[in-house]
This record gives C-alpha cells, structure tokens and sequence, in this order.
C-alpha cells in the first residue's frame, strides 16, 4: 500500500513540475517576444506590427484636414506644381503630428508624382522606399505597388535597367491582384514599363506594353491615360527621327489633355512638339509652339519644363538666324539652371528635413514602446526565475521520491521472495511432511483385515493423501523454484515445461532467442510466474492439444508470447483474476500486452517490456 501511495505522489509531482517548467518556457517566450522590435530594429528592419495611429489633440479635425488638403494637392498637381506641394507638406506635417501612416502615405503619394515630375529622382528614391517599408507594415498593397513604380522610374532614370524591369514587374503584378479597382494604376505602370524599354532602344517591347497599357486606358474610359501613352508612343517614335509620325500622335495626346484640361501634360506635349518641329526644320511652328509651352510653364511653376521650352525656342531662333533672341533665350536657360540647381538643393533640403523629422518622432516613439516592452520582460524574466527555481524544488523532490520508490519496489520484490521462500518451505517441510508421515501411516495398516467397504475407503483416502503431497510439493517448488534463483529463467522455464509436458493431454514447446545472460532478478521472477499463470490457464480453460511458448530477447526489451490452439476467449473483456494478474505484473515491468484470438482457433498473449526497469 506504500508503494501504490508513493507512486501516485510521485506521479502527480511529475505532472505538476512538467507544468511549472512548460509556464516558465511559455513565459520565456512572450519575454523573447517582447525583444523583437528592438532586435529588428537593430537589424534595420521594421515591424509587422505597426500602430496605424497615434492620435493626439484634435486628430479628428486634421484627419478632416488631411483629406482635404489632399483632394487639393492632387487637384493642383496637373495644374500648378507649387500649389501641389504646398498642400502635400501639410498633409505629411499633420500626419506626423499624430503617426496617421494612412495620411503619410497619401503624402508620399503626392511628393512621389510631384518629384517624378520635376525629375528630383534621388529624392524620389528615398521617398519610394520611406513609402515601400510603411505600406507593407500597414498591409497597404495599392500603396506598394506606387512606391515599386516610383522606384522603378528611378532606377530607369540611371540605366539600372535590370531593377527598373523587376520593381515594374512586382508593381504591374501588385494592382493585378487588386483587380479593376486598380486598372488606371496598372495601365501607368505598363506605359512607363514600355518607356523602360523604349529608353533601350528595345522598341517592339515598347510598343508591345504600350497597347497593353493604351487598350487598358480605353476600357475605363481615362482621356488622360490614353493621351500619356500617344505622348510616349510619339516620343518614341522622335526617338528613332520618324518625325512626322511623332508630330501626328502628340498633337494627338495635346488635343486630349486640352479637353480635359491638364495643363501639366499639354505643357509636356508643347514641349515634345517645339523640339520636333526644329528637326523637322519647321522653325517658325518651333517658336510659336515653344512660346506656348514656355507660357505655360510659368503657370504651372516647372523650372525644368521651362528650361526645356527656352531651349527649344533658343534652337528655333537660331534656325531662322535671329542671333540675339536665339542668345537671350540661352541666357534665360543659364540662369534658369543656376535656379533649378537652387532649388533642387532647396527641395532635397526640405524632403530630407521632412524625413528626419519622421524618424526622430518613430524613435522616440520606438524609444517609449521598447522602455515599456522592457519593463514587462523584465518582470516576466524574474517571473519565469522564480517558476525555474519552483520547477528546480519539484524535480530534485522527485528525483527523491523515485529514488524512495525505487528502493521500496526493491524492497518490495526482496520481501515477496522471502516470503515465497518461506511459505515454500513450510508447505514443504511441514505441511508435506505431515501429509508423508500420514501416506506412512496408512501404508501400515493391513487391508487385509478389512471389510470390503473398508478397503474402498483406505484406497480412496490413501489416493487423496498421495495427491494432496504431490500438489503441496508443486506449489512449494512452483512458489520458488529452486532453479529460478539458483540458475535463472531458461532453467526454471525448461523445468516447469518438463513437468507440464508429463501431462499427456497438452504439449508445450518453448523456444528462446537472444538471451546470453540472466535477467534481472524482479524481471525473472515476474516473466516466470506469467508463464505459470498463463499455462495455468491453458490446462484449464483452453481445451487445447498443444501451447507455445516463445522469449526473445534484444538490446533494448524483451518479447514473451504464449499462444494455444485451444477454444480462444468468448468475450475479450470477459478475463479472470488469473489474467488481471498477468496485466498487472506486466504493468508492474512498465510494459505492454495485447491479447489476440488466434485464426482459425486459439489464443495468443504477446507481452514487451523493456530490459532494464528503474
């Protein structure tokens, strides 16, 4: 009863410290967690797990605010450059206010179209990554796709041609994905993709991606969009001095952004046309077209459109030798690139401002949520400390309970063998020598002087003395067979076999594979008194005409399996005491057992249980 005690403590202080140690690694691991951000932010990488906001006061009026100014930037950003970028800060300034990244990507949106204009391509660069890193912590796709598009212009810009093709590729896949919420922004992408290699010279591909794009603008119905491809189509065509056809398709592209009044691309097309009318020597439609471009650019506020339409005006004097207009307008150009210069340095100073701005307030912002995190794990680290030491109290109190448990099985297992001894002997010292002393007596009784009646009852008596010694003398030598401590298992199996094999009615056969040396010594006490009750059962329940027995031993467990022909089981769960016994030996060895009904009759009992038990 000890034993059965201490193994059910043992067993529920064994559960209880998997569960202490389990919390503790669980516990460890949310602290793990909370290092992530700042080992990512060590590695230069962002977290997935981004704030979409953090308001301040009034962030519902300057959201209302940044939607406003937005609409405006984007209304302005074909008609008037300055107008456009004057809105565009405030959307970014009040976004940074409250880290609103929806409201800085709008911003990023709007600086990125506006910089690719003005051709500031380095900064357009930095913003594109600045929006990339933000719209895939967000989860925001559509803004991805623009922020691979803007990086590909730059990269086509400085002939990186092979990035440029890829971040194309990625952000014509992006807004594919998305669907026809997405076609305007997918047909840009494939115009500027046939631009890409159009700028190669690789013109079929071009012409290839600007159907795709133009017949995508068509199904939405974008004059706009259809009015960019004519524009670049006939650029292309300047390109490779096919002249007349460039003149015909951006005169085309200049009619469409005049009826919906985009000033931005008639200017680019004015542009485009001063230049080709000078190389088709055409000088007075040069100067009045470049006079027209040169107009509008100082209503859209472009340096660099202006610059273009002086040059072109420059040329068209020069080609019709007015000299001194032709060097006024170079002298506007000289000045007018000393001006471009200024305020490229001055945007790039702005936009670098803006941007240092936005990554000081994340610091600080990455400062507090890491001072946090790190307050938290600190506690959760002295936590998980205190349940290790808990878990270190458990297992070394379990470590002596299985030492406390092992040492009374031992015990245990000791006193059943002394106590077998014992009752063995007296069974065969006294109770046998009774019954011996007894048959000696009876045999010195003279049948001869007894009546015939008498004589049935000493026949009857004297076979049941002679049986009752035979069966004590079994019991005593099965109890503890004097071969199974003095010379192990085989022996005793091959001795009881012997004995049961006298009984003509069943033969035994026992085979034996593996086993070089003894066992251990519960090992062979129990495997042999699992074979004397599993043969027990066959002589008298079975009705079988022979048994088997087979013991095959490996490095690791040992396999017994006893099997009959006999009548098998009728109901499998139908089992005796002698069975239950045979479980709870083998439950006792930390095995396995399995009782099968043999085909086409009989029983098999297939029992494993490791070599070495604790």
């Amino acid at each position: 009863m000890r034993s059965g005690n201490s193994g059910l403590v043992l067993k529920r202080m064994v559960g209880f410290s998997k569960l202490a140690i389990f919390l503790a690694i669980a516990c460890l691991v949310v602290g793990s967690g909370c290092t992530s951000l700042q080992e990512k932010e060590h590695l230069g990488q962002k977290d997935a797990r981004v704030v979409d906001a953090m308001p301040q006061e009034n962030f519902a009026e300057d959201t209302v605010l940044i939607l406003k100014y937005n609409k405006l930037a984007t209304d302005y950003l074909f008609q008037d450059a300055e107008r456009a970028m004057f809105y565009a800060k405030f959307v970014l300034r009040l976004s940074q206010k409250h880290q609103w990244g929806k409201g800085k990507l709008l911003a990023y949106n709007l600086l990125s179209t506006y910089y690719l204009f003005d051709g500031s391509y380095d900064i357009l660069r930095e913003l594109s990554n600045e929006s990339l890193t933000l719209s895939r912590n967000l989860g925001q796709p559509l803004y991805t796709g623009h922020a691979k598009r803007f990086m590909a212009e730059s990269y086509s810009e400085y002939r990186h041609w092979d990035s440029a093709r890829i971040n194309y590729e990625q952000s014509i896949k992006i807004f594919a994905d998305l669907g026809s919420t997405a076609d305007s922004s997918r047909a840009t992408s494939l115009d500027n993709m046939g631009n890409c290699y159009r700028d190669k010279k690789i013109y079929p591909k071009a012409l290839e991606y600007y159907d795709q794009a133009y017949k995508l603008f068509d199904k939405i119905n974008s004059d706009w969009g259809k009015a960019t491809v004519l524009g670049n189509r006939g650029y292309l065509h300047a390109k490779k001095d096919e002249f007349v056809a460039a003149e015909k398709l951006i005169r085309e592209a200049y009619e469409l952004f005049k009826k919906i009044d985009n000033r931005y691309g008639q200017l680019n097309a004015l542009n485009d046309l001063g230049n080709i009318y000078y190389h088709l020597r055409d000088y007075d439609q040069c100067i009045e077209t470049s006079q027209m471009a040169l107009d509008l650019s100082l209503i859209y506020h472009s340096a660099q459109q202006t610059n273009w339409a002086l040059l072109s005006l420059s040329r068209g004097y020069r080609g019709k030798k007015m000299f001194e207009e032709a060097l006024n307008a170079m002298e506007k150009v000289n000045h007018n690139r000393r001006m471009i210069h200024t305020g490229y340095v001055e945007r790039q100073y702005t936009m670098y401002q803006l941007i240092y701005d936005n990554e000081l307030i994340n610091s600080e912002i990455q400062k507090k949520i890491i001072d946090e995190q790190q307050t938290v794990q600190q506690f959760l680290i002295g936590f998980s400390c205190l349940i290790i030491a808990f878990a270190a109290f458990l297992w070394f109190n379990n470590k002596k309970l299985r030492r406390k448990n092992a040492e009374i099985q031992q015990a245990m297992i000791q006193g059943q063998t002394l106590e077998r001894k014992r009752v063995a002997a007296e069974l065969h010292d006294h109770l046998g020598g009774t019954l011996a002393s007894l048959n000696w007596y009876l045999y010195g009784i003279d049948k001869k002087v007894l009546s015939p009646e008498e004589q049935k009852i000493y026949d009857s008596v004297h076979q049941m003395v002679g049986a009752a010694y035979r069966e004590v003398r079994s019991l005593s030598h099965n109890l503890m067979p004097a071969e199974l401590e003095e010379h192990g298992l085989v022996m005793a199996l091959n001795r009881l076999i012997g004995k049961l094999n006298e009984n003509k009615n069943i033969q035994f056969a026992f085979n034996l594979s593996g086993l070089d040396d003894r066992l251990n010594n519960k090992i062979e006490f129990e495997l042999y008194s699992i074979v004397l009750e599993l043969t027990n059962n066959i002589i008298k329940h079975s009705g079988a005409t022979a048994g088997s027995i087979h013991l095959i031993v490996n490095t690791r467990s040992i396999h017994l399996v006893v099997s009959d022909n006999g009548n098998g089981m009728a109901e499998p769960s139908g089992q005796g005491i002698g069975l239950r016994n045979v479980k709870s030996r083998v439950e006792s060895l930390h095995g396995k057992i399995k009782i099968l009904q043999e085909e086409p009759k009989g029983m098999k009992v297939e029992i494993e249980i490791p070599k070495t038990i604790s």
